[in-house]
Parts: C-alpha cells; sequence; structure tokens
C-alpha cells in the first residue's frame, strides 16, 4: 500500500486587526477629531472678525459722503476744541461728531454730536456715548448751529429723525438703534497738533475710529430695545479724514 503524499497546508497570510487594536486606533482618532473641533469656534469666530474688519474698511467713502452731506459748518463746530469767538480763546471739553451703520455695511447715517465722556462710554448699562449736544452757541451770541433739527424743523441727525423714521424720503435714511453695528467716532486733533484746525484753514482734518460693535438688539428692553456696548470691549480702526470749505 503506498502511501499518498499531500501538498503542505497554506497559511493565509493576511491577518485581521485584534480587538485591542481597534479600540486603541478608535480611541487615537476621537482624540484628534476632538481636538480639532476644539479650533472650530476659533477658526469662525476668526472668519467673522476677518469680515468685520472689511466692512469696517469699505466704510471710508461712506463716511466721507455722509460728512460732506452735513456741511463743513456742522461738521466743524459738531467736533469743536476751540471757542475762537472769545478775544482770549479757550480750550473746551472735546465734542465728538457720531456716524453709525449697519452690520452690513453701505449706508452711513449722522447720528448726533456728543461731549467726550469716559465714563459714559465705558459703564455697563449706560445707553448714550456722551452728553448729548443739540447746538452749538458762540459765547458771544451770534452765530448758532443746529444738529438735530434744522430751522424748518427738518431732521438734520437720527437723533432728529425719531418722529420721521416713518415718512418718506426720511425712512431712507433711518437705522433703528439695535441696528447701529458700527459707531464712527469723528472728533478734530488735540490742541498743539500739527493738524489743529483754525477757522482760517480752508479745510477740516479729523481723526476718524470706526468702532465695533456699537449697540446690538436686546429683546429683553421691549421690541425695539437695545444694549450699548462698552467703548473697552470694540475693535477699532482709525483713519486720517479731511474735508474742504
Amino acid at each position: 500500500m503506498t502511501s499518498e503524499s499531500y501538498p503542505p497546508a497554506v497559511t493565509d497570510s493576511r491577518q485581521g486587526f485584534t480587538l485591542l487594536e481597534v479600540v486603541i486606533a478608535l480611541a487615537v482618532f476621537g482624540f484628534l477629531i476632538g481636538g480639532l473641533l476644539g479650533f472650530l469656534p476659533w477658526g469662525v469666530q476668526g472668519v467673522s472678525k476677518v469680515r468685520e474688519q472689511n466692512v469696517a474698511y469699505g466704510l471710508v467713502d461712506g463716511v466721507q459722503v455722509e460728512l460732506e452731506r452735513m456741511g463743513f459748518s456742522l461738521v466743524e463746530k459738531g467736533t469743536v476744541r476751540f471757542d475762537w469767538t472769545l478775544p482770549n480763546p479757550q480750550p473746551l471739553p472735546p465734542w465728538n461728531l457720531l456716524l453709525v451703520a449697519r452690520k452690513s455695511g453701505g449706508q452711513v447715517e449722522f447720528e448726533q454730536v456728543i461731549e467726550s465722556d469716559e465714563y459714559k462710554m465705558n459703564t455697563p448699562g449706560e445707553l448714550e456715548e456722551g452728553s448729548m449736544k443739540d447746538s452749538w452757541q458762540s459765547f458771544s451770541g451770534g452765530a448758532n448751529v443746529l444738529f438735530n433739527q434744522a430751522a424748518d424743523g427738518k431732521p438734520i441727525s437720527l437723533l432728529g429723525l425719531e418722529s420721521f423714521k416713518e415718512i418718506a424720503p426720511y425712512s431712507q435714511r433711518w437705522i433703528s438703534e439695535g441696528e447701529r453695528y458700527f459707531l464712527i467716532k469723528c472728533s478734530q486733533y488735540p490742541i498743539g497738533h500739527r493738524h489743529q484746525h483754525h477757522p482760517s484753514n480752508g479745510f477740516l482734518a479729523l481723526q476718524i475710529d470706526v468702532q465695533w460693535p456699537y449697540k446690538l438688539p436686546d429683546p429683553s428692553r421691549g421690541p425695539d430695545g437695545f444694549r450699548r456696548v462698552e467703548e473697552r470691549y470694540r475693535s477699532h480702526f482709525r483713519f486720517p479724514l479731511a474735508i474742504t470749505r
């Protein structure tokens, strides 16, 4: 009886992962994904900041157009630092002319004139940036420049536009309080600066400070409620600008 020879058994060289290896791989994968997801809010926030900064840069032309529309005299008196009508001119508390724009940019409107107030600027709960000024009156009692409504009653600022906001064509200029996302603060250069303004100048040099967010909707304060963000928490974009007589 002959013995038959059989070929040696073929073993499969392909081997699967053990359960331990699968668990380790899943743990490493989960750790990496968790770390990446942790950076996601930062990335989204960064994109939002870049977008808002681009909108702020795009407001430059709108600021120039709005200041030209308002006229040299109003802008000059709304940013006054010095009263030249006195025999011996004296420095005044700085006034700021405020412009505003929506978060989407584009339209720039004159909101009001205020006297600079560091306390109000950085106090939570304050709804005003500073003490509102409705006109400039020379100490001699002569010239008078109105800021909110003209002598004929027509609105100049958004503050004076409140009662006209639903009447065309004034309604096209209206920006509700909660939508005033960008604040454009216009001020003259300080006394002693080489760009200090003098009434004899044919131009007015201004410091422009674009700040955001300025105001945000706040439904807890009513249908048109809003809250003002303190200046210390805002982003800034500053540039010089000049208008001519």
